[in-house]
């Protein structure tokens, strides 16, 4: 029994002493990964909030231009086209022109019409002439026949002529009235119907006015290129009939390029009127561009609606996506000519003017200008 109680006792193998395990304890390298990226994702969460406002960043964003449906003014059939499709154009160049020979003679036509409105001038001043030569000689009439009442009046007031001799002087001066009265009234209307004698004639105005108008039917029946820009979409070919106001190709000015980006309301806080931006594009990678703001637009289409039943405003429809609004951007940067109408760009802006921001948003622009390499 003593003997068994000097021996002394060995430690289990399978039970080893509290102060063994932790010498031999790892840290588990699973949970420090994990932890590891909840610190980057609150990291880039947070950046990505700041970025919003200070530094916001858009894919969204194309080349502009003004686009004009060029149309010609009068109708007709196409009797050349002078440009192929997608080619470039200067100001002044002719695009089409159409058969200019029904307008010739149009034009033909209002010269001889304003020749006859002249001749028929000088036919109607020569009635007025006319008229007041009747007038002349009516009055003349009508003086001596009163001059002729008195002495006889006078006589007969005396009884040297009878009575009935003064009524036929008195019926004398009557119709000598009466004649110069209507030769007046002929005089009138001469006057009348020959109108102003100078320009303003209404006659010689509208013989004027069509041979006007003629003649500029007839030099638009060539259309040119309004400013420099290129021609696409072409749908001509001599002989094809075309109406007034009918699109023929559309003409893109390269005169005024302007990119629009559209951000999300949550971004456009700090946007505004000439604040600074850097952008790519897609179809030039790997190079960064400058520009600024031009103009931020006031709004959009929505979706708010009325009930033609009712008058009633309708619910609107929301999707739960953010709304975008435009914002305009100019490039302070060399324009690079070869790009195309509405090529795709992303945008970041320098809207807060934080140099730490400023700094990483343009590092983070680099990095994906060279991965538009890829796309």
């Amino acid at each position: 029994m003593d003997s068994e109680t000097d021996v002394p006792s060995t430690p289990s193998l399978t039970n080893p002493p509290a102060k063994t395990k932790i010498k031999t304890k790892t840290r588990d390298p699973v949970r420090r990964a994990v932890l590891g990226l909840l610190v980057l994702a609150a990291i880039l969460f947070v950046y990505t909030v700041i970025a919003d406002k200070l530094t916001p960043f858009s894919s969204e964003a194309s080349v502009q231009a003004f686009l004009v449906r060029i149309a010609p003014e009068v109708s007709g059939r196409v009797d050349n086209v002078a440009v192929d499709d997608n080619s470039m154009v200067k100001t002044g160049d002719l695009l089409f022109q159409i058969d200019p020979s029904a307008y010739q003679i149009a034009v033909a036509q209002a010269s001889a019409r304003l020749a006859q409105v002249g001749q028929t001038l000088g036919a109607s001043t020569a009635g007025v002439d006319t008229a007041q030569s009747r007038v002349a000689e009516a009055l003349a009439t009508r003086n001596n026949a009163r001059d002729q009442a008195f002495r006889v009046l006078e006589l007969v007031r005396r009884g040297v002529y009878s009575h009935a001799r003064g009524d036929e002087a008195a019926v004398t001066l009557a119709r000598a009235e009466a004649g110069l009265q209507g030769a007046n009234s002929e005089l009138e209307r001469a006057r009348l119907e020959l109108g102003p004698s100078d320009a303003n004639n209404p006659q010689l105005r509208e013989a004027l006015g069509g041979l006007e108008r003629a003649k500029l039917d007839l030099v638009h029946t060539q259309v040119f290129a309004p400013g420099p820009g290129v021609v696409t979409n072409v749908q001509l070919a001599p002989g094809t009939f075309i109406s007034a106001g009918q699109p023929a190709l559309t003409f893109l000015d390269s005169r005024a390029i302007w990119i629009t980006v559209m951000m999300r309301e949550n971004s456009l806080e700090f946007i505004k009127a000439g604040t600074e931006a850097s952008l790519v594009f897609d179809a030039l990678p790997g190079r960064v561009y400058h520009a600024r703001v031009e103009s931020t637009g006031w709004g959009i289409g929505g979706t708010t609606a009325i009930d033609s039943t009712t008058g009633l405003l309708t619910q609107p429809r929301m999707n739960g996506d953010p709304r975008r609004f435009p914002v305009t951007l100019v490039l302070t940067s060399d324009y690079p000519g070869h790009l195309r109408y509405g090529s795709q760009a992303t945008v970041l802006f320098y809207a807060h003017g934080n140099l730490v921001m400023n700094a990483i948003g343009a590092i983070v622009l680099r990095a994906y200008s060279l991965l538009t390499y890829l796309s």
